[in-house]
């Protein structure tokens, strides 16, 4: 069962010095016909409750497989929010009602020391949490999702599943002593509270030439689930989601999902520090995305990876933005 503290007046109550405020929302031409993503989005700070959070995480210091770049990501996911509207005839699903969203700005991250950054993003994420909202944090180098999972886990009672959506593993043992983008899942596998056992662990989307079998045979010995980007293109996304469910929910409070960026194919998402040709077509991630953010066991999500710096005419980031606004309309049509 989850431990939700009564919500207090002012989302941000308590955290506020962790956090920087987010300048705004630019949507741009208004329409009387149309609602701008960017429109529904709330300052947390004007707030007394929601039920999704965006967060910033502007850090990319632990960031070891390729060019950094990813800190400036929460910005231009951000900026791209606001070029999407709140229905998608696909779904039949329109965010405009039904769900109420907020921003609480960017984590005020020191860039310079991964431990200390790590410890202020669990701290802000485990009390937006707690307070019963869903956080839906916004990086960043993938080293951040030990905090980002982390912080859900301090906030359920109870074992928790977690779904790394990405083309790499991530479970490495330390790049020599030190932390980094390759090592958040082993961290959240081996970590004290004993929250999350392998059982409840899945890989989904391993591609290509970019991963040691040392690492998957160890992800295979502690019983997590692994489904390749080839399994998802032969069997299709409903296969893969069934698998991954499977495995999260079983027995657990919780589950968390992160998206890397580079699960897609290099030619989708070329503005990231690792591409991978061979990945996720962009239509499979956002269904995966969407069938996975209506369980009603998500308690958090992340993205990480985009980084303009090495984008393409924006390209990645456009895609970062539909997966945000995807995982809202799979929010708001768990409701």
């Amino acid at each position: 069962m989850c431990m939700v503290s009564e919500p207090q007046p002012g989302l941000c109550s308590g955290i506020e010095p962790l956090l920087t405020p987010y300048a705004g929302y630019d949507v741009g031409v208004a329409d009387e016909y149309d609602t701008n993503v960017g429109e529904i989005i709330t300052d947390a700070r004007d707030a007394a409750e929601a039920d999704v959070g965006i967060v910033g995480i502007p850090f990319d210091t632990a960031c070891v497989a390729g060019p950094r770049g990813s800190r400036l990501g929460p910005k231009a996911v951000r900026d791209e929010l606001t070029h999407g509207t709140c229905y998608n005839p696909g779904l039949d699903v329109d965010i405009s009602r039904g769900i109420d969203v907020v921003d609480y700005g960017d984590v005020d991250v020191d860039q310079t020391d991964v431990l200390a950054a790590h410890g202020r993003v669990e701290q802000a994420l485990t009390a937006i949490t707690a307070d019963g909202v869903v956080p839906v944090s916004i990086g960043g180098d993938h080293s951040l999702t030990y905090p980002t999972a982390k912080a859900m886990m301090n906030a359920v009672d109870g074992d928790v599943g977690v779904i790394n959506i990405d083309a790499h593993h991530d479970v490495r043992h330390s790049h020599g002593g030190e932390l980094s983008s390759g090592t958040p899942f082993r961290r959240l596998l081996e970590d004290d509270a004993d929250q999350l056992a392998g059982e409840n662990f899945v890989e989904l989307g391993l591609s290509g030439w970019h991963n040691s079998k040392y690492y998957v045979d160890w992800v295979r010995d502690i019983g997590a689930e692994i489904v390749t980007a080839r399994d998802v293109h032969q069997d299709g996304t409903e296969h893969a989601v069934e698998r991954a469910l499977d495995a999260a929910t079983d027995g657990t409070a919780a589950v968390f999902v992160s998206v890397d960026i580079d699960v897609l194919d290099a030619g989708s998402a070329p503005g990231t520090c690792a591409p991978s040709p061979g990945g996720l077509h962009t239509h499979q991630l956002l269904e995966l995305v969407y069938q996975l953010g209506r369980h009603d066991l998500i308690r958090g999500f992340d993205l990480h990876e985009v980084a303009p710096p090495l984008d393409a005419d924006g390209v990645t980031a456009k895609a970062g933005a539909a997966v945000v606004t995807q995982f809202l309309g799979a929010r708001r049509a768990s409701q």
